[in-house]
């Protein structure tokens, strides 16, 4: 298996021959690394969150760790700007950084961020990219097009967007003509807790009478990954099984497994092998995590 991975890169290495010079290939098993690990960024949860799915794989392209992370966009943590101070109405303006935007602008309060503002017309409400010029920030007449998603799209913008995630700096603000006033940063805004929906202390869809909840979901979803990695996680199918929790708070620090009260709970499956995750996005998330196992066997093979 890895003589044909082999010559399948060395094959490739071809494609470069025309007045590029190639990259040396891996020609000697003693010259591969003994484990590596990749990140896969992904705009997820039908979309408005950043998912970071990391794998790690061994010297048997065995699955050593995984996990995920899946940050909240705008939605989750912009500051409420209605005269209540309930809801987020048309107008509020968030600043994100990113390695694509502004660079030729002088003002360090704009250069390597992007603003996005919450437009709310005509029934449709979006995140969309807010632009500095001569005389103000300006909303896109394309808004479908430059929209929080369709930019996070992009892995180098969802990328740093996980980072500042996790680093909070990503941050409220006010816009007076071309002068940025910067705010609240997400971690005091956010509305589900935490900005993370997979850390053990998020309040995102707790443990209830008819579900295990969001994080006892992910555990699963990565337990069954880790033994499953090659899976066909486009042809899942649900089955109806026991499910049994037991309290674990690095997995989810507030849930009331008490709680969840189904006699029988429908799970996914792959083949004749059943996951115990229930969730809609679980093929979803589970291909997130095969593209960074993909990338991290790779990595293995060929230093990027």
């Amino acid at each position: 298996m890895k003589k044909a991975i082999l010559f399948l890169l060395a094959a490739s290495f071809v494609l470069y021959s025309c007045g590029t010079e190639a990259p040396a290939a891996v020609t000697t098993s003693e010259a591969l690394a003994d484990s590596a690990t990749a990140t896969y960024y992904y705009v997820s949860h039908q979309g408005g969150y950043i998912g970071e799915a990391t794998v790690t794989v061994g010297a048997n392209n065995e699955v050593v760790s995984a996990s995920m992370a899946e940050w909240q966009g705008p939605n989750g943590w912009a500051e409420h700007n209605s005269e209540d101070g309930k809801s987020l109405v048309d107008g509020a303006v968030v600043r994100v950084p990113d390695p694509l935007a502004n660079l030729s602008n002088p003002n360090p309060q704009v250069k390597g961020y992007m603003f996005y503002i919450y437009h709310a017309r005509e029934g449709i409400a979006t995140w969309l990219q807010y632009t500095p010029g001569a005389d103000g920030f300006t909303r896109p007449t394309r808004q479908y097009e430059r929209d929080f998603e369709g930019l996070m799209g992009n892995p180098i913008r969802s990328a740093a967007y996980a980072e500042a995630a996790r680093n909070d700096t990503l941050v409220n603000v006010t816009i007076e003509g071309n002068r940025v006033n910067v705010g609240k940063p997400a971690s005091q805004t956010v509305h589900y807790g935490h900005m993370d929906k997979a850390n053990p202390n998020s309040v995102y869809m707790a443990t209830s009478g008819s579900s295990i909840g969001y994080r006892f979901n992910n555990a699963a979803l990565l337990e069954f990954f880790k033994a499953n990695p090659t899976a066909d996680y486009t042809a899942t199918r649900m089955v109806e099984t026991k499910i049994t929790l037991a309290a674990n708070p690095a997995i989810d620090a507030k849930s009331n497994i008490a709680a969840y009260s189904q006699e029988t709970d429908r799970v996914f499956a792959v083949a004749d092998a059943v996951s115990g995750a229930t969730y809609s996005d679980f093929p979803h998330y589970a291909l997130g995590l095969q593209e960074a196992y993909k990338a991290a066997v790779a990595t293995r093979y060929v230093k990027f």
